[in-house]
């Protein structure tokens, strides 16, 4: 299988929504992406990320919108916490 790049002109013309998913990859804080299209555009972004047990819940509800976030518990210690972020793209 051949590596395609995109050419400085097709990087350019990438949509500004395109843009937010590759720098989204970059930051490398987040565990796996979604990107759901409607109609040729992106519609829908789901990331899924790990915090530390550290975190306040509080702090971890007010961060964002829409969220699931995932708790697990293992002798009365918190061993993880996954937060899965929606991010409707208007």
């Amino acid at each position: 299988m051949e590596k395609e790049e995109l050419t400085k002109d097709e990087f350019m013309n990438l949509s500004k929504e395109e843009k937010q998913v590759l720098k989204m990859l970059r930051q490398q804080a987040f565990e796996s992406i979604k990107v759901t299209q409607r109609n040729g555009r992106i519609d829908m972004i789901e990331s899924t990320q790990r915090i530390e047990e550290r975190t306040k819940f509080v702090d971890i509800l007010k961060e964002h919108d829409y969220q699931n976030i995932e708790i697990k518990q293992n002798d009365g210690r918190v061993v993880y916490i996954n937060r899965t972020i929606r991010t409707k793209v208007k």
